[in-house]
């Protein structure tokens, strides 16, 4: 009986803090929704976007690929391997590569993206990103152990999500 009312009680917590933001909504995040989203991206060595009012990024997260406008649902998501599209208009769209990272969405219209590692698509090398594809698979062929062959497989993973964000590369 104990574990079911602590259960119980989460779940009104849950509803009751998710009711209680909607409430504290100010007419300032509604300002901010029709201007568009205010966005950032940084990597730990520099800011790829210091803040900028965006129309739309798409996100490669770990439980699945998400769009972000102004007005998402609060959010902190795990991002994997992947492209981030930044779309400043439905056709101004810079798409990056990223090697993993957090995306934050807020209420406030504003969202940001850390990454540990970024670049253009344009600025990865096609030659560069086959021969890592070829390596890694055969590394994962000729892995002695647990150890080498999960390393080769991220290796692997990461690759091949650069080869799919060579098809973004204009």
């Amino acid at each position: 009986v104990g574990l079911l009312a602590l259960s119980r009680q989460r779940l009104v917590m849950f509803r009751a803090t998710r009711f209680l933001r909607r409430a504290l909504r100010s007419d300032a995040g509604s300002a901010a929704s029709a201007d568009g989203l205010k966005f950032r991206f940084n990597t730990p060595m520099s800011s790829i976007i210091g803040e900028d009012n965006v129309k739309m990024v798409l996100v490669p997260a770990v439980s699945g690929d998400f769009g972000i406008l102004a007005g998402h649902v609060p959010t902190i998501a795990q991002l994997k391997p992947g492209v981030v599209s930044v779309y400043k208009t439905d056709t101004d769209i810079t798409h990056y590569f990223v090697s993993g990272g957090f995306a934050v969405v807020r209420e406030d219209a504003t969202a940001s993206v850390t990454a540990a590692e970024a670049v253009e698509v344009t600025e990865l090398d096609p030659a560069a990103v086959q021969a890592g594809i070829s390596k890694f698979t055969s590394e994962i062929a000729a892995a002695k152990d647990d150890e080498e062959k999960t390393n080769a497989e991220i290796g692997l993973e990461v690759h091949q999500a650069m080869e799919y964000a060579l098809t973004f590369a204009k």
